[in-house]
């Protein structure tokens, strides 16, 4: 629930915000300082949540050392989440390779239901234990965020203006990581200064992990209820290996529709 205290603590932030970058002297530390508060205060406004719904469409590609798609395979699912726990549906799945486009729902649905009990299972089978600690689900990076007051230090940061659809006015805030680490994510977040609410995000870690010469993530957000963030597509971009391994050049998109936030009472 968005309490009135918190609503009005974000209207007051995005005036002030407004004040300061009509003015044309951003990027300026009161512009930055004024949008991580206010983007901060938005984030604490949202809903936790750990039962929801979806219908998704997962189209994987499988490239060549230029790029060139070698193989594509496209997944239409349904997507269910309960208590945290994602279970995935197959619908349909298709792979079109060498010129040649086949139908694997089959195939790919036991494999997928046979790579999740082997996950479900490990744990037991190592004497270990889940951990307890669910993950939150109103933002898949909210670990890497830039905007909580404790992470700011961490980072670099510059306003650019931006016009999104129907044109409405938007900020580009460019981040960058002063110390290198595989937690710092250097990017540009698309925000919505109006609400503060998360547009678009286009990230890839300030270091990369041995072995992998490219990784970068996009993400487009909805705000559902105006309480709850939930993706509305995710695209990752790989190019890495292990060793003597065969080297992975793929990029994977998943775009979900039709998202529902379920009741706990109702999630099963």
């Amino acid at each position: 629930m968005i309490e009135p205290e918190q609503r009005r603590t974000v209207r007051r932030l995005g005036a002030a915000l407004f004040f300061v970058i009509a003015v044309p002297l951003w990027p300026q530390t009161p512009a930055v300082d004024a949008l991580l508060d206010g983007v901060a205060a938005r984030l604490r406004t949202t809903a936790s949540y750990e039962n929801w719904m979806a219908s998704a469409v997962q189209t994987i590609t499988e490239t060549d050392r230029k790029g060139n798609p070698e193989k594509v395979t496209v997944v239409t699912k349904a997507v269910r989440v309960t208590d945290g726990r994602r279970r995935d549906e197959t619908l349909k799945a298709v792979v079109t390779e060498d010129g040649e486009t086949k139908d694997i729902t089959s195939t790919y649905d036991r494999e997928s239901r046979n790579r999740r009990e082997e996950g479900e299972r490990r744990p037991a089978e190592e004497g270990g234990r889940r951990p307890s600690g669910r993950r939150r689900s109103r933002f898949d990076l909210e670990e890497i965020l830039p905007f909580a007051p404790e992470r700011r230090s961490v980072f670099s940061f510059g306003l650019r203006e931006a016009t999104g659809s129907g044109g409405k006015r938007l900020v580009l805030l460019d981040v960058k990581a002063k110390t290198k680490d595989d937690r710092n994510w250097d990017g540009t977040y698309t925000l919505d200064p109006s609400t503060f609410d998360i547009v678009r995000v286009e990230l890839r870690p300030s270091k990369l992990p041995r072995l992998v010469k490219e990784l970068s993530v996009e993400a487009e957000v909805e705000i559902l209820d105006r309480k709850y963030f939930v993706l509305k597509r995710i695209f990752f971009k790989v190019n890495g290996g292990l060793l003597f391994l065969k080297r992975v050049r793929m990029t994977v998109e998943e775009v979900y529709t039709d998202v529902r936030v379920l009741d706990p009472g109702t999630a099963t």
